[in-house]
């Protein structure tokens, strides 16, 4: 007996991943874009580097969210069959 479970709205578990970051990361690359253009030259590599620590917590934190779910199984055995 085996059993999976499958996300509703993608093809994949890693469809589902590449949807969340892609969610998550345009607010994230949105203040980047807005940072930078305000930023002088010298800034711009802290800039990136502060962008890119917070891109790594925001992966992080979506890979380690623990989801939870709910189900009925009903199994039907019959061991006098075989």
């Amino acid at each position: 007996m085996s059993a999976s479970i499958a996300p509703a709205e993608h093809a994949s578990w890693s469809d589902a991943r590449t949807d969340l970051m892609a969610e998550a990361k345009a607010g994230l690359k949105a203040r980047l874009e807005t940072a930078l253009a305000g930023a002088d030259d010298s800034a711009l590599g802290d800039i990136r580097a502060n962008f890119e620590n917070e891109e790594r917590e925001l992966e992080h934190r979506i890979d380690h969210t623990v989801h939870s779910f709910s189900c009925t199984l009903d199994v039907a055995y019959n061991f006098l069959s075989s």
